[in-house]
Parts: C-alpha cells; structure tokens; sequence
C-alpha cells in the first residue's frame, strides 16, 4: 500500500504538470497560425471583362498582376484599392498607336484616351502652331495612327554687306578720255528675321527688319572732258616747203587724225641735177621711200621721234638707193648739203594721211 500511495503520488503531479504544458502549445499553434494566415495576401484583379482572385506572400502589386497571368506591357494599372483585406486591382488593356512625324513613325502604347494624352504620354509637347489629325480632343479607344507635323517659328538675326555704288561724274579739269576711279566701302547692316520650322527643316524664313550697322560709301568714277589743245599744221614750222593742206595737230605736236602710225629710220639727201622717180623736181616735202613699202603718191606728216625735228607734210615721190640694205628706211630731201649733215640718221615718226 506504501507502494501505490507513492505511484498515485507520482501520476498525480505528472497530470498536474500536463495542463499547463497544453495550454503553452495551444497559445503557439493560434500564434504560428495567426503569422501564417497574417503575410498572406489577398488580390482580385480585374481587366474589364475577367475577374482573377490570388493569394501571395508578395505586397507588390506588379508581382500580383504577373502571377495572374497578365503582362505588363500590354495592361496598364488604372485604380488599386484595398477592401476587406483584399487588394482589388483595375487594369486597362493597351494598345498601339503609331505616331508620323514626317518621315518617321513611333509605335506607342496606351489605354482609352485622347490625342492629346497620347502625344504627351509618348513625349511630344503640342502647341498652337503645331497640327495634328485626328484633333487632339479625339478619344482613341482601339489601334490608330495619329499624324503630328511640329511647327516652330525661330527668330534670328545675321549681318551682310550693304554694297556700295559707284557713281559716274564728269570733269573740264579731266582731259577727255581719260577716266579716274575712286573706289567705295561697302557698309554692313543686321538682318533680323523669323524661320518657319517644320518637323525640324527651315521651310520658310521672313525678314523682319534690316538695322544699318554702318553706311556704305560711293565710290566715283570721273571721266574727263577737256578737249586737248588742237593746234594746226600752218602754225609749226617745218622742213617741208609743200603746199600742205590743213592738218589738225594735237597737245604733242602729232596728227590727230591718220590712218597709219609707223616708226622708222631716216636720212637725208639734196640736189643731184634729177627729177624724182615720178618725175617731179625734188624740193622739200617730197622724199625717197621702198615703193614697195609705201607706194609713190602716199602723203604723211613726218617729225622725229624726240619731237625736236619737225620734216612737216611729205610726198613719197622718189626711190632711194637704200631700199636693197635698209628698205624699210626713208630718205629726207633737204635744201642743202648742210641740213642734211645736221639731220644725220635718225628714227621719225610717219603718220600717213591718206
């Protein structure tokens, strides 16, 4: 009987020890389960027509649409809103809207929405100068082309040359045809003005104002018309004792009018007791020439080339015995042994009149 009051003793404080050992894991079941049901959460996701409901560990609504089956790219979130412990979440489906800009075309996405909200989604600001078709307030609601030209009006300014002119005056102190030229400066001037842009191409550009930054100057061209001294042949004196006819002589002492000029080398010679070639009696005035090169009968008015020897109106009338050694030459008649000696060999000037 000690025995069994022992063992009774025993079982009875290994039951006391029970109740309060269950109870301890009750409390930790209802805690393991509470945190286990507590990170678990609820979403309903809804694209318009289908209604999708999950349970996720994740509070990322992105993750909760892709574990429901939708894609990202082609939903956009439109509401999320928490009811009941449950996340519902409203998505649009996307579409694509192909943007022209010129040349070029963009493809975008987006929801039910107006022209207007679509450019600026996709990056465009739209101003008052800009069209696009379909009208900005249009509502797009499926695939649509939207055509945008982007139109700006760029003000600038550069500078250019204001040319110069040049005018024409006339002078008496000038001699006449002689012409002098005083050269110009041209001026500079800014040019303001406003380009017409579209879709990034200057299409048209307007001058607005041109502001003189400096004044051009004329330049001048003077021609003279002083008419040279015109003295005449009766006024020189000459060497030659023929009947000359009046020959218009200019500043310097030469014809002004001839219808050949010729330098060439002269000498001279007198009275040998003969006619000329043609017949004529020699006398001053009438010389001896190549007739080959100047023809018998050819009138001219000779002088030497330094000016200080004036033969005057001269005849070719006779033939020299030069012609074979130097036929270009002449040969002066002169009234004595002695003037030909003081003539010597010189060039002359041969301006021949008819």
């Amino acid at each position: 009987m000690l025995g069994f009051n022992k063992s009774g003793s025993l079982f009875a404080k290994i039951a006391k020890m029970r109740v309060p050992f269950m109870a301890l894991l009750l409390i930790a079941s209802i805690f393991a389960a509470t945190l286990l049901f507590g990170t678990v959460n609820t979403f309903a996701i809804t694209d318009g027509e289908n209604t999708h409901k999950i349970h996720t560990l994740s509070t990322d609504v992105s993750d909760a649409i892709t574990v429901a089956g939708f894609s990202t790219e082609q939903y956009k979130v439109l509401s999320v809103s928490d009811v009941d412990n449950i996340t519902n979440v409203a998505l649009a489906y996307k579409f694509p809207v192909y943007i022209t800009v010129g040349e070029k075309t963009i493809e975008t996405g987006a929801i039910q929405s107006t022209v207007a909200e679509i450019l600026a989604n996709a990056g465009f600001t739209v101003d008052n100068h800009d069209m696009v078709e379909p009208s900005l307030d249009t509502v797009i609601s499926d695939t649509a082309y939207i055509d945008y030209t982007n139109i700006d009006y760029v003000t600038g300014s550069y500078t250019e040359a204001i040319p110069c002119n040049v005018k024409t005056v006339y002078s008496s102190k000038l001699d006449a045809g002689t012409t002098t030229l005083s050269e110009g400066k041209d001026g500079e001037q800014q040019v303001n003005y406003t380009a017409k842009v579209v879709n990034g191409v200057t299409v048209e550009t307007v001058v607005d104002s041109r502001i003189t930054l400096s004044a051009a100057v004329d330049g001048t061209k003077t021609i003279g018309t002083k008419k040279a001294a015109v003295t005449t042949s009766e006024s020189v004196k000459t060497v030659s004792t023929l009947a000359a006819p009046t020959i218009e002589l200019d500043e310097n002492g030469n014809p002004v009018n001839f219808k050949k000029h010729i330098t060439v080398q002269a000498t001279a010679y007198t009275y040998t007791g003969n006619n000329c070639s043609t017949g004529v009696a020699p006398q001053p005035g009438y010389i001896a020439v190549n007739p080959n090169v100047i023809p018998y009968g050819t009138k001219m008015y000779i002088k030497s080339s330094d000016g200080t020897y004036i033969y005057g109106y001269a005849v070719a009338a006779d033939t020299g015995g030069f012609i074979k050694s130097r036929p270009n030459n002449v040969d002066l008649f002169m009234s004595s042994k002695a003037a030909c000696t003081a003539f010597g060999r010189r060039n002359v000037e041969i301006y021949i009149l008819e």
